[in-house]
């Protein structure tokens, strides 16, 4: 190119991958099931081997959930043209999800929800009673209530700081996280705001309304 030739700007990134990219840092506070184990190199590279396989059974309803969401012009056409097949089709999915839930429940996932954290697509913070190195790696396991949604990922410690009597504040970022599970997580993150939204906007109504009701009852009344 010559010094006199104009530079032209770059391409302006599409808008959709623009609002993926700003999803994936929404983060909120939750209450999940949580496993972590500390990994060396090779069970790092066994993990990324694992995740990155496409008959991994780790996560298994997220990759139903992303196909069935794939085709949902296709599925809105059959439900249009043909609602009796449509139905059957759901009876289906339905059977199918249940058997990828207890396939799932299988694969060593914690089952309640005891651990504090705070979620994105990113990563996630929680309290460990254990220190964990910086810039060491673990095998994560988080199931996400009330869906129990499965996510497996390998993550890299990047803080551990002491928290008092309860143990460490630990925050680790997602290295290797299948992209049917990071849409899984910003789903759920979504979800959970807009119903912490919703709850927020409720208590404030109903905060007016009993200040209202008290004023009205304390007004004196004409005689």
């Amino acid at each position: 190119m010559s010094r006199d030739e104009p530079v032209r700007p770059s391409a302006p990134e599409p808008e959709e991958n623009q609002d993926r990219d700003r999803r994936r840092y929404f983060r909120i506070e939750d209450h999940m099931g949580l496993l972590v184990v500390p990994v060396g190199p090779a069970e790092q590279a066994r993990l990324i081997e694992s995740l990155e396989n496409p008959s991994s059974r780790a996560g298994l309803m997220n990759d139903l959930h992303a196909i069935r969401e794939l085709h949902l012009p296709e599925r809105r056409a059959l439900e249009y043209k043909f609602p009796t097949v449509a139905a059957y089709v759901k009876v289906i999915e339905s059977q199918i999800e249940a058997l990828a839930q207890a396939i799932g429940d299988g694969e060593g996932f914690p089952n309640s929800p005891d651990t504090d954290a705070c979620l994105s697509a990113q990563g996630v913070g929680f309290d460990w009673p254990e220190v964990l190195e910086i810039d060491s790696y673990v095998d994560l396991r988080l199931t996400l209530f009330p869906d129990r949604v499965h996510i497996r990922a390998l993550a890299r410690v990047v803080r551990c700081d002491a928290a008092d009597d309860r143990g460490y504040r630990v925050a680790v970022d997602f290295t290797h996280l299948r992209e049917a599970d990071r849409e899984a997580i910003i789903k759920h993150v979504y979800r959970l705001q807009r119903l912490q939204l919703q709850a927020h906007a409720e208590e404030a109504f109903e905060a007016r309304y009993r200040a209202t009701s008290k004023s009205l009852k304390d007004k004196p009344r004409g005689g």
